[in-house]
């Protein structure tokens, strides 16, 4: 497994594909406050577009801000990550990040600073980048909502780092996070072709440990809109030692879902803020569960 450097924290050079797409994400579960929340930039320089996502969790609300604002995408990479709401800052490479956000419900001013190494997701199935790699993370801070209520943040997330050209209508797609006290699991599960590809690692702070297997029963919700709600996921490390882990959402308004049409169809995206129950070793975390269904037209 091949190690981050500094220079994958920067900006990289493009390809000629239109989909082309240098992407920095950042997620947190403060489990105590009751808070969590994920944001996103992609930088999309051939098609000349940005997208800025940043989602807040809280009580049972959810407080969602999604913008693509089209032209071209400033030289200067510090400009290039931020509008007029939301901004990245990289105070440290591969140690710490800012994320700010000021929006007309609420402002948020939040740092991810590493808790474990770095790990390369390798090739992962070939279709969602040239280069990736994420990282557990120590996150604090603070939220203040519209109404006056304050919150100090002090949980656990992910962050992750991507660049080259995505597919986003690939069969579908499974990522999990999870972050637990003494190791963190990030993993990628990707179909494509029929053909299943497994990315990813399990962290502590002797290092990493690359994922060679991983299988997923889902749960879905009852009713007319269904949508993934829970997860078995038993996950196998190269060192032989194997997780199962049951996973479920924090509460009902603890996701998004992002839907696209294509030529061939249309694709969902549904991230979903989760708890996580490791049976062996017994433990209890945070994180996310990630599914893409992609549904082609007859």
């Amino acid at each position: 497994m091949s190690t981050p450097n500094i220079a994958d924290e920067l900006a990289h050079e493009p390809s000629k594909q239109p989909d082309w797409r240098e992407s920095y994400y950042f997620n947190f579960v403060d489990i105590d406050s009751r808070v969590s929340g994920f944001s996103t930039i992609g930088l999309l320089p051939n098609v000349r577009k940005r997208e800025f996502v940043f989602a807040l969790f809280h009580h049972d609300k959810r407080e969602a801000y999604f913008v693509e604002p089209e032209g071209p995408i400033p030289q200067d990479l510090a400009e290039s990550l931020a509008d007029e709401h939301v901004s990245y800052e990289m105070i440290k490479p591969l140690q710490e990040w800012r994320v700010q956000f000021h929006g007309e419900n609420l402002t948020a001013d939040l740092r991810w600073k590493a808790r474990f190494p770095a790990y390369d997701f390798g090739s992962g199935s070939g279709t969602s980048w040239s280069g990736h790699f994420e990282q557990s993370e120590h996150v604090t801070g603070r939220i203040e909502l519209a109404d006056g209520q304050k919150a100090k943040i002090n949980g656990l997330g992910e962050r992750d780092k991507s660049w080259g050209a995505r597919d986003w209508h690939i069969e579908g797609w499974y990522a999990l996070h999870a972050q637990f006290d003494t190791f963190s699991i990030g993993l990628r599960r990707d179909i494509v072709g029929g053909q299943t590809h497994v990315s990813g690692s399990i962290s502590s702070r002797g290092g990493n440990v690359p994922i060679s297997n991983a299988e997923v029963e889902t749960g879905f919700s009852s009713g007319k809109e269904k949508m993934p709600i829970r997860a078995t996921t038993r996950v196998l490390g190269e060192d032989g030692v194997s997780y199962s882990l049951e996973s479920a959402l924090i509460s009902p308004t603890a996701f998004v879902r992002f839907s696209r049409q294509f030529s061939g169809g249309s694709t969902e995206l549904f991230e979903n803020m989760a708890t996580h129950e490791c049976k062996k070793p017994s433990k209890k975390g945070t994180g996310l569960t990630e599914w893409l269904f992609t549904h082609r037209a007859a």
